[in-house]
C-alpha cells in the first residue's frame, strides 16, 4: 500500500515512478491472486509486464561475468586493484585472469547438474559468485594456481555451493510449468 501511496503522490507532481521487481517465477502468478483478493489497483499499477530474467546460458556470458572480477571491480575500495589482482597478485602479474576460467566453470556446472535434469541450461549467479569466490580465496590462501583452477577444484567449488540442490529445484519447477501448459520439458 505504501508503494501505491508513493505512486499517487509522485503522479500529482507529474513524476513518473517506474518499479522493476526482481522475483521468482512463482511471483508472476501474484497479479491474479492480488486482483482476486481486492488489490486489483496494485496489480494494475505495478505488475504490468513480466519477463524472465535469465541466468548464465553460455561460456561467452560466463566469461563476461567473470571478467568483472578482473576489470569491473576494485578491492579494497580506493586501491585501484581489481578483485582478482588484489587476491591473486602473483598469478595476476603472470597473466592469470578469472575470465580465462569460464570454460572450466561452465563444465563444472554442467557436470554437477542433478540426474535427469529437465530445466533450462540457465545457471544462477549464486553458483557463479560462490564458486569464483571459493577459487579466488584458495589462491589468496596460497594454493598453487594450477591446483586451485583444476577441473576437480572447480567441480568441488560448484558442489560446495549447493548447485545440485538449486538446479534440482529449477528442474522440478520447469517440469511443473511445462506440464501446466501441456508441453514436454526438454532435457
Amino acid at each position: 500500500m505504501w508503494l501505491v501511496e508513493l505512486h499517487s503522490v509522485l503522479e500529482k507532481q507529474r513524476i513518473r515512478l517506474c518499479v522493476f521487481s526482481i522475483a521468482s517465477l512463482q511471483f508472476f502468478d501474484e497479479p491474479f491472486g492480488m486482483a482476486l483478493a481486492g488489490g486489483a489497483h496494485v496489480a494494475a499499477r505495478f505488475m504490468l509486464a513480466a519477463a524472465p530474467f535469465h541466468g548464465v546460458r553460455s561460456v561467452d556470458e560466463l566469461a563476461y561475468v567473470m571478467r568483472g572480477y578482473d576489470e569491473g571491480s576494485e578491492w579494497p575500495s580506493g586501491s585501484g586493484c581489481s578483485f582478482t589482482a588484489a587476491l591473486a597478485p602473483r598469478p595476476w602479474a603472470g597473466g592469470f585472469r578469472m575470465a580465462q576460467q569460464a570454460d572450466a566453470l561452465m563444465q563444472a556446472m554442467h557436470e554437477t547438474l542433478p540426474p535427469r535434469y529437465a530445466g533450462p541450461i540457465d545457471f544462477p549467479m549464486k553458483t557463479v559468485a560462490q564458486a569464483c569466490r571459493h577459487v579466488l580465496l584458495r589462491i589468496a590462501g596460497g594454493t598453487d594456481i594450477e591446483i586451485a583452477t583444476s577441473a576437480e577444484a572447480w567441480r568441488t567449488a560448484v558442489e560446495n555451493c549447493g548447485h545440485s540442490m538449486l538446479m534440482a529445484l529449477v528442474s522440478a519447477t520447469a517440469a511443473l510449468r511445462h506440464a501446466g501448459r501441456g508441453q514436454t520439458p526438454h532435457a
